[in-house]
């Protein structure tokens, strides 16, 4: 028998909101006023993207440092926790896609699949690294278009617009950062198998056909009048290229896309998110952030000044995108339920 967490809004079966298809015209003055936690959470992001930017060329943690200050690592240590319990709340995911809840069974799949992806990443780095960033790009970039749809009914029109403004929008803040001349050497540290992978001319090649997506992206979007769509993108991007790589994805993880996502899981009928709804589904992820800090900071005092800690480091790091595997399926899943319940199509490549 189906069961439903208690923890999710309830959505009456009447309400025209969710029951009738979104017109994809929404969002330009004819949509029903958005609560105000709406615009906060979609505007949270832009604003603290572009204080990032500004504190990192002032505060010397822009992308050209040769070290990161103290501060600044501070705000992408912050900024990283803060986006752990979003990761935690798959079972209300998995609720509002199949209505039933993550019993011993599913978890069991959840857990199997996410050793089977960390011991992938473990045995064969390589590959499985250009793997896991490849799904990230596109879990990052389908997330934010469907949390725009969702949260303020601004819906991008037509498929393959849709496809290259996801694309665009995850590859930003995941790949721009990281083909940086300090992220790859950073990453060879901790794992120099991963040379074989991120050669100079591959991340060139990487870096300017980002770039690229990203200039097709906002000229589609500009060209549909979209122009919000086309900013937010278009200051993703600057965020890449100007901050520090570190800072840059952890801020953009905590502001836009962690706190985007758990709005989604927030949201009561008609899309509007209740700041008491928001707080509780924060709350359910908290136990998830306060055993990642304390595994986190065992592993600091154990391996500190340790000649092994680069290895530990991988091995963690491992954990964490073999955990996001799962994650980004569970995702895919709700969203496909989200958008149909809307009556729009979910962003997909086929």
């Amino acid at each position: 028998m189906s069961t439903i967490d208690p923890l999710l809004p309830t959505t009456s079966s009447h309400d025209p909101q969710r029951t009738s298809p979104r017109d994809p015209e929404q969002g330009r003055g004819g949509a029903p006023a958005r609560a105000a936690c709406n615009a906060i959470v979609l505007g949270a992001g832009p604003v603290l993207v572009v204080v990032t930017v500004v504190a990192s060329v002032l505060g010397g943690a822009s992308a050209c440092s040769t070290s990161v200050p103290s501060w600044a690592l501070a705000v992408a240590l912050a900024a990283l926790v803060l986006g752990v319990p979003h990761g935690a709340v798959d079972h209300l995911a998995l609720a509002r896609s199949s209505r039933v809840s993550a019993g011993l069974p599913v978890r069991t799949v959840y857990v199997v699949a996410a050793a089977a992806a960390a011991l992938a990443i473990l045995c064969i780095p390589g590959p499985a690294f250009v793997v896991v960033l490849a799904m990230s790009v596109w879990h990052f970039g389908t997330g934010d278009v469907e949390a725009v749809a969702d949260l303020s009914g601004r819906v991008t029109r037509g498929r393959p617009v849709r496809v290259v403004q996801a694309l665009a929008l995850g590859a930003a803040p995941v790949l721009l950062p990281l083909t940086g001349a300090s992220a790859v050497s950073t990453v060879q540290l901790i794992n120099p198998g991963l040379a074989e992978v991120l050669t100079p001319a591959a991340m060139s090649l990487a870096r300017y056909g980002v770039l690229c997506l990203i200039l097709l992206a906002v000229v589609l979007l500009a060209r549909d009048g979209n122009r919000r769509g086309a900013a937010e993108l278009a200051l993703l991007a600057v965020l890449g290229l100007v901050a520090s790589p570190l800072v840059a994805f952890a801020v953009y993880f905590a502001s836009w896309h962690a706190l985007r996502h758990t709005a989604r899981l927030a949201a009561g009928p008609g899309g509007d998110v209740r700041l008491a709804n928001l707080g509780r589904t924060f709350a359910a992820g908290v136990p998830a952030l306060v055993v990642t800090v304390a595994v986190a900071a065992a592993c600091v005092v154990a391996f500190r000044g340790s000649s092994t800690i680069g290895t530990w480091m991988w091995v963690g790091l491992a954990l964490v995108w073999g955990l996001t595997v799962p994650h980004m399926i569970v995702i895919a899943r709700f969203d496909r339920a989200r958008s149909t319940s809307d009556g729009r199509e979910a962003v997909q490549l086929h």
